[in-house]
């Protein structure tokens, strides 16, 4: 950072040292290998959970939340490290479905067959499947204070309260999630696509 100019990071937040240096410029995200996909109806919801089986991803909550709700839960993760395995096992013995991680070009199709990507990393990082799955016009629901320029308030829920969580994705079951989708869609273009983070990239090099 004291030799730099400029810090380049996501978001403001999502850099550990308070720094003038510190310029937010998005992600960016491929939208040609994540296009738009209308879903059709179907009941009851197909949710999805992606990442490592670490207690950060808060996985605990969205088992919890998915019974309430009456909907279909899918985790999928890798478990590499000892904690990432005790939390896996914890998390199948509430009843959960963990399944093998896949391959990144297979993600895509992953979220196609999905209505509602949940995320519930703490505080701090921003994972970057939550752009992604709102590029593809997927609802997403994320506890993450990080995701409000893109997700609006009836998209966020509280990090360790199921009952929250739950109601959201009941209300997501009687909406218009295609609508939902496509206005995620526009906001990750304007500002988490390719093509705005090397915009951004330029601008601030050539100040």
């Amino acid at each position: 950072e004291r030799v730099s100019r400029f810090v380049l990071t996501v978001d403001r937040r999502s850099f550990p040292l308070r720094s003038a240096k510190v310029v937010a410029i998005g992600h960016g995200i491929d939208l040609g290998a994540f296009p738009l996909h209308e879903r059709p109806v179907r009941q009851p919801l197909r949710v999805v959970a992606l990442g490592r089986t670490s207690p950060a991803k808060g996985f605990e909550t969205i088992v919890r939340a998915a019974a309430l709700a009456g909907v279909d839960l899918e985790l999928r993760g890798p478990s590499s490290t000892v904690e990432e395995r005790a939390e896996r096992l914890r998390l199948e013995q509430l009843g959960a479905r963990v399944e093998s991680p896949i391959p990144y070009a297979d993600v895509p199709a992953l979220l196609f067959g999905k209505d509602v990507l949940v995320n519930n990393m703490r505080e701090g990082a921003l994972d970057k499947v939550v752009y992604e799955a709102a590029a593809t016009g997927m609802p997403v629901l994320a506890s993450n204070a990080g995701f409000e320029d893109v997700l609006p308030s009836e998209l966020r829920f509280g990090r360790d309260d199921p009952r929250d969580l739950a109601d959201r994705l009941v209300r997501l079951g009687d909406a218009d999630r295609n609508a939902i989708g496509r206005e995620l869609r526009g906001v990750v273009e304007a500002r988490h696509s390719v093509g705005h983070w090397a915009d951004e990239v330029y601008r601030v090099a050539t100040r």
